[in-house]
């Protein structure tokens, strides 16, 4: 199986002053850096009070307080991602209405992708436009980022 993305790197970040769960996140964070957008790591923390085991909470990655929206990183969705997004939507759907995913690539044609993205739109009913291209960016911005992992 071809893998399209690095291994997930966690841990301290040096030029942006704190710990993240991977590069991708890092480098979103510094993504929104070199554009100038505020933004606040794992601000927010979302909990499911009826449901007693399982997935009870959902964090997302970024809360941008410029725009009011939150961003998920996505490098890859399992089963236990798309539990905590269904309930996301269902006990917070206001909440869910600011939601933004980052995916590798929106518009690859690989069967996976495919997967990813009727989830997003069918499931969760996530605009396309408001699903953004980890591939892009790197491709575009990549190496004008410092940093950039």
């Amino acid at each position: 199986m071809k893998r399209i993305a690095s291994q997930p790197k966690s841990g301290f970040r040096k030029d942006l002053g704190i710990a993240f769960r991977s590069s991708w996140e890092s480098n979103i964070a510094r993504y929104f850096n070199y554009l100038k957008i505020p933004w606040i790591y794992e601000q927010y923390e979302f909990e499911f009070k009826t449901i007693k085991r399982g997935n009870r909470y959902y964090k997302p990655d970024f809360y941008l307080p410029r725009t009011d929206n939150l961003v998920e990183v996505k490098g890859f969705m399992n089963s236990a991602s798309k539990t905590k997004l269904r309930r996301f939507k269902k006990y917070y759907p206001e909440e869910a209405k600011k939601l933004q995913f980052v995916i590798y690539d929106p518009c690859s044609r690989s069967v996976e992708n495919g997967k990813v993205m009727k989830f997003l739109m069918d499931d969760l009913k996530i605009k396309f436009v408001d699903i953004i291209s980890y591939k892009e960016i790197k491709d575009k911005l990549g190496k004008l980022i410092p940093n950039w992992e």
